[in-house]
């Protein structure tokens, strides 16, 4: 079974780097609103929604007791990054 200790280890790099995501998301979709049309709008809203939902996995990392070390959930996290990524650069596009 692994510690507390060493889930939170594994879980607070994860949780900052989500968290870099999280405020330029929402501070960009929020100042550029109305300067853009419904499919960057609608683009904002989705990346929004990814970090936060990866927000929230890579906070279960550390909450949710584990056997062994949660490589689906790390995994998770690591493709939240990427699916972010790859919105935003589809994003762009959009504009």
């Amino acid at each position: 079974m692994l510690s507390v200790r060493m889930r939170w280890r594994i879980a607070l790099p994860l949780i900052g780097l989500s968290l870099l995501l999280v405020a330029p998301a929402l501070f960009g979709t929020w100042a550029w609103w109305s300067d853009h049309g419904v499919a960057f709008r609608a683009l904002s809203i989705v990346i929004c929604l990814v970090v936060i939902v990866n927000v929230g996995v890579a906070i279960s990392i550390g909450v949710r007791p584990a056997r062994d070390v949660p490589w689906l959930r790390i995994g998770l996290v690591a493709l939240g990054i990427l699916l972010t990524c790859g919105l935003a650069v589809l994003r762009r596009e959009v504009q």
